[in-house]
């Protein structure tokens, strides 16, 4: 009976070193992440490959897979890998991943905007430390918020006849982002701005080729409409428009056949002047807005001679020769 007893005293000490162990090496191991990620002794390449590898690892924890503060810090390791060794990376899957385990964070957060005191025991360098790490859902909103900046850049860099789809995208996972961290985040002059800037490209497809592009020429029309429908006095928007159905008028103007049978000249010129009449009310509004603007000035007196009303083609013209060279 003696025996059986100690065997049984024995193996009560054993499971409770292991649970223990395993419940340090897991659970504390989040604060070691973030204590190494936070190690200037090391470089930042370093620290912030070991931080990843670790939170990887304790993220897979019971605990730790539903403590926001885990979370927050998977996803505080992921941006700070992203901006280490992807802030080129336009279509960076690790800040995708970054947004991802933020948004985790905020869901399980619990804190009601009052800062959270989590302690820790970590192991490092052979030390033992108590550490204590104070968040709140405004840290995690920060790092958004940084993220969220960043596809906003790439978006903007990315916006050409070539990318544009995927600066689409990186434009709303900008306005994801931001939208998460401030609910109220005002848009309203960077949509206009990111839209006019698109519309652009579009219309740049359609005029590289009228016959097979004219999808994009619905796609510019509408917007550009978009954003003048936002602020109806701006003049990005409005140029750009008058501009499409200008351009529109002239490259089938320019594109006509040599041959072209003469029934068909006039129908092809129709067309042309009905583009002339779209743009003419946009060039108007834009020379309202920035009378000595030259492309403003431009437009108007090849609109007003594509529609043969050469008196008022003059006048523009004579407004265009009295800018400064």
């Amino acid at each position: 009976m003696i025996v059986k007893g100690k065997i049984y005293i024995l193996i009560l000490f054993v499971l409770f070193i292991h649970t223990v162990n395993r419940t340090f090496a897991q659970m504390d191991s989040v604060a070691k992440a973030n204590w190494i990620l936070a190690d200037t002794t090391m470089r930042q390449e370093v620290r912030t490959k070991r931080a990843m590898e670790l939170i990887d690892k304790s993220i897979t924890h019971p605990d730790a897979i539903n403590s926001s503060y885990a979370w927050y810090t998977r996803g505080l390791i992921y941006k700070e890998w992203y901006k280490t060794f992807e802030k080129q990376n336009k279509k960076s899957k690790t800040r995708l991943d970054a947004v991802e385990f933020l948004k985790k964070a905020l869901s399980l957060d619990k804190s009601q905007g009052r800062p959270i005191a989590i302690e820790n025991k970590i192991e490092y360098n052979g030390n033992i430390y108590l550490v204590t790490d104070v968040y709140n859902a405004a840290n995690i909103k920060t790092a958004l918020k940084y993220i969220g900046s960043r596809f906003q850049n790439d978006a903007v860099y990315m916006l050409d006849t070539i990318n544009y789809q995927a600066a689409i995208q990186n434009y709303e996972k900008f306005k994801e982002c931001m939208l998460i961290a401030d609910p109220k985040y005002n848009f309203r002059s960077t949509e206009m701005e990111f839209k006019t800037a698109l519309a652009d490209q579009y219309g740049n497809l359609f005029l590289n080729n009228i016959k097979t592009n004219k999808q994009f020429l619905k796609e510019a029309e509408s917007t550009y409409k978009a954003v003048i429908t936002l602020d109806t006095n701006y003049f990005n928007a409005i140029h750009g428009l008058a501009l499409l159905y200008y351009n529109y008028g002239v490259d089938i103007i320019n594109s006509m056949p040599l041959d072209v049978p003469i029934m068909e000249v006039d129908k092809i010129q129709d067309e042309a002047r009905t583009n002339f009449r779209k743009a003419l009310p946009y060039a108007l509004k834009a020379y309202a807005l920035k009378p000595k603007k030259k492309e403003v000035l431009i437009a108007l007196q090849g609109i007003y001679f594509s529609l043969y009303e050469f008196e008022k083609s003059d006048v523009f013209k004579a407004r265009l020769d009295k800018l400064p060279k």
